[in-house]
């Protein structure tokens, strides 16, 4: 139950994420900083998608960020949702791993926890 005047799309913490709290239009479904982070879409689609994201340290100063798009069709409606974008797609999640892996390289690094 949320607080009178609360919103569905208002992260309990604004400096960390945590499972179940909304990023634009996505939610949190798993999170194992600085591992993995994997949000699940909230936008009406015939059928459910998920962007997994998974950083493998290579050395002390580099890791390797793998980005994986799941899509679970609903019926005929999902199945050509997914084909008609499937080009936009294969132009815009390599855009957008280059973006994330942009910032992080233009990011101070965070101290890790005590």
């Amino acid at each position: 139950m949320r607080a009178r005047g609360a919103s569905a799309r208002t992260r309990r913490d604004p400096d960390r994420l945590l499972p179940g709290d909304p990023l634009d239009f996505w939610r949190i479904e798993s999170l194992e900083p600085p591992h993995h982070l994997q949000p699940r879409a909230e936008m009406k689609l015939p059928g459910r998608a998920w962007l997994r994201y998974d950083a493998v340290a290579v050395d002390a100063f580099a890791c390797h960020l793998t980005q994986t798009a799941s899509f679970e069709p609903h019926g005929l409606a999902g199945f050509l949702y997914w084909w008609t974008l499937y080009p936009f797609h294969r132009l815009m999640f390599p855009a957008l791993l280059r973006a994330v892996a942009a910032r992080a390289e233009s990011t101070p690094p965070v101290p890790a926890a005590p």
